[in-house]
């Protein structure tokens, strides 16, 4: 069952809980600047960059993380859905970023 499109991606997270994902991320990129944060992780200047392999995945639950949504997440998005369909919702709402970096032992 789908219960928001957007972008063109069918997700099962429901619109008010995706519009308070976007606000609450949006609170802390606004703080710290969404353009320094994307050159941030395109540059690979954030903590262990040189393990990362799926940088678009490890910048969207980063920013979740920051925004300070995993208790909420837990007691209410992971009722009806998994990682997957969140990492969906994250990536309609947040830039793409471009591996501009190469990792040691690449």
């Amino acid at each position: 069952m789908v219960d928001y499109i957007n972008r063109g991606m069918a997700m099962k997270i429901k619109a008010e809980h995706l519009e308070y994902l976007k606000q609450e991320i949006k609170i802390f990129t606004d703080r710290e600047g969404m353009s320094n944060l994307v050159r941030e992780y395109e540059t690979g200047d954030f903590c262990r960059s040189d393990k990362v392999k799926d940088l678009q995945r490890r910048f969207c639950f980063d920013l979740f993380y920051y925004a300070g949504l995993s208790k909420w997440a837990c007691d209410t998005l992971y009722q009806y859905l998994d990682d997957t369909h969140l990492y969906t919702a994250l990536r309609a709402i947040l830039p793409t970023v471009t591996r501009k970096y190469i990792s040691i032992g690449e």
